[in-house]
């Protein structure tokens, strides 16, 4: 059966999800708190693959509706998933209930006093229903749900391994270590059966042993030896397919009672594996536990990974999510994550977002559009981020990037950009793009735009801030390239870019702006930059201007060179400013 979507309702902090699609991977979003894992605990529990998971708990119900929810005489659904039938369930359907019309979809539900609900999309009446009931619990794909995964140790002491084998009541951290160990064992063809038969005997006194003890117990550590050797050999390759922050070679050194696991990286370098990165650790542990796990013990189940790969670097959180794939070619997996990085972009067909809304209730949505109506901006902001890196990725490439320092520079630029092109004045080779980044991320952005090619070009004021700011640079990140540095006052007697663009542009576009900032009396001079006018004139009539007002005059400038484009009229001495300014920015 494949799990088509569900809904959670009554539990923790979710009142009603709503209905989720899934498809073979999904991917639910969201901040710490908006109840991710109380989504995925509330699926979890509808089947449990292990049945000492199979408890729902006082904490399970809603604080806001406890007292309501255990005086009702029929505890509510906390539970409900949708599944397609495959077609062995559909073999099976047709043998067992050969009267029954067939179908291929069935609503399994469950109740917070643990009793089951079985809706099918046909009549079945009697003792039949029952029967079919009991038939789609039975088929009903069991669900195993992680969050934590167990890392591995450097050094692991067997005789103290195999005692807490043996031992119960362990807290979850220590059973997911002890689960991981033992699929390393597994890993290399050895059982804790194995090692409790052995490990007296490789561990014990051998001065009283005869030649032929000795002799067998010799054999028995080679045979050890040589297949934690081999588990090594073979888990360095397997690992690197997946992993790709770097070549790394894993050594498992048998030791009599003890088992090392040592980390060579591709410089050679040799060192414990607790030494590496904490997200390296992770990634083999995860590694190690999925790859056996999904292999020989997961069947008929469905993953829901809680928070996976919290300490992997970007990249290797993008490895991650080609293993998931890898994954879901045996087992429908859901995932919860906060990180950009784990929803790439060609995959956000398969992405919901978890947020709470007024009341403080957890709510899913399929869109991924802000809604104003709900507080879901922050649990969308990491898909944002992932479309953003796409869109700047492909924006960037093949493109010639301007650095500016304002976002009011970026609207004129682009507006004069847009206005030239269509006269026919300006045919750049490559599309200018031009990056705000403000003062203090000038050099950084410079940097990262280069690509190991030329420094980017840098636009700038020709006031006192704009030539203190270029001096700074050529005498840093630029003191090779300073001729990089463009300032608008290289083109005229300018100061601004503003001081570009005719007056009665200026008025036509945001004239009406300017007014309600300093009021009608005040007149520009032409003559002067236009800019500073306005702040001067503010302050001797103290008038307090918006820290954006440079912004939105550009802002409106642009939109209305686009929208009134017939109207705009450019002095010839402005245009040639305009067009010299493209022209240096695009070929220098």
């Amino acid at each position: 059966m494949r799990l088509v979507s569900f809904r959670v309702q009554n539990f923790r902090s979710v009142l009603d999800s709503g209905w989720v699609a899934c498809q073979n991977i999904t991917a639910i979003a969201g901040v710490n708190e908006a109840g991710k894992s109380n989504i995925m605990r509330a699926l979890w529990k509808l089947k449990p693959a292990f049945r000492q998971d199979n408890k729902i708990l006082h904490s399970d119900i809603p604080r806001d509706r406890f007292d309501s929810i255990l005086e009702s005489d029929e505890l509510p659904v906390f539970i409900s998933a949708k599944f397609k039938l495959e077609p062995k369930d559909l073999g099976a359907l047709r043998k067992f209930f050969p009267t029954v019309k067939p179908f291929d979809t069935v609503i399994v539900s469950r109740t917070l006093n643990g009793k089951y609900m079985v809706e099918v999309p046909v009549s079945v009446s009697g003792e039949e229903a029952q029967k079919l009931h009991d038939f789609v619990i039975r088929i009903l794909p069991g669900f195993i749900y992680y969050s934590n995964y167990g890392n591995l140790d450097s050094n692991i002491y067997l005789p103290q391994m195999l005692n807490k084998f043996n031992k119960a009541g362990v807290n979850a951290a220590s059973l997911a270590k002890r689960r991981t160990i033992k699929l390393l064992l597994m890993y290399a063809g050895i059982t804790t059966e194995m090692l409790q038969e052995d490990l007296p005997a490789l561990s014990a006194d051998a001065s009283n042993l005869t030649a032929a003890q000795l002799s067998k117990l010799a054999e028995t550590k080679e045979t050890y030896k040589k297949k934690f050797a081999e588990a090594g050999v073979k888990l360095s390759a397997d690992f690197n397919k997946w992993w790709s922050q770097g070549n790394y070679r894993f050594e498992i050194v048998f030791e009599g009672e003890n088992l090392k696991i040592w980390v060579t990286d591709s410089l050679g370098n040799r060192a414990p594996l607790e030494e590496r990165s904490v997200g390296m650790q992770w990634f083999l542990s995860f590694f190690l536990v999925f790859s056996l796990e999904s292999e020989f013990f997961y069947s008929n189940t469905i993953l829901l990974l809680d928070e996976s790969g919290m300490t992997l670097h970007s990249l290797a959180q993008q490895d991650l999510v080609r293993f998931f794939e890898k994954l879901s070619k045996n087992n429908q997996l859901v995932y919860t994550t906060h990180s950009s990085f784990m929803l790439p972009a060609e995959h956000l067909n398969r992405t919901k977002v978890v947020y709470r809304d007024k009341f403080g209730h957890s709510i899913v949505a399929d869109s991924l559009r802000v809604n104003a109506e709900h507080s879901n901006e922050a649990s969308l902001f990491p898909v944002h981020s992932s479309v953003s890196m796409e869109v700047s990725r492909s924006i960037l490439s093949g493109c010639t990037p301007v650095i500016v320092v304002h976002n009011a520079d970026q609207y004129l630029l682009s507006g004069i950009k847009n206005y030239l092109s269509g006269k026919g004045k300006y045919r750049g080779f490559n599309e200018l793009v031009f990056v705000a980044t403000g003062v203090n991320g000038i050099e950084g952005t410079a940097q990262v735009l280069s690509n190991n090619s030329d420094l980017p070009n840098v636009f700038l004021s020709s006031d006192y801030d704009g030539r203190q700011l270029k001096k700074v640079l050529a005498n840093g990140v630029y003191k090779a390239d300073s001729e990089y540095l463009i300032s608008v006052s290289d083109f005229g007697n300018f100061i601004t870019l503003e001081d570009t663009l005719p007056l009665s542009l200026i008025l036509s576009a945001a004239g009406t702006y300017i007014t309600k900032l300093v009021g009608a009396a005040f007149e520009f001079d032409p003559s002067e930059t236009y800019i500073k006018q306005i702040q001067e004139y503010a302050y001797k009539n103290n008038i307090e201007l918006p820290g954006n007002f440079r912004e939105e005059i550009a802002k409106r400038i642009k939109l209305f060179m686009m929208r009134q484009y017939d109207r705009v009229s450019v002095p010839r001495k402005c245009r040639k400013a305009w067009e010299a300014i493209l022209n240096k920015l695009t070929y220098c």
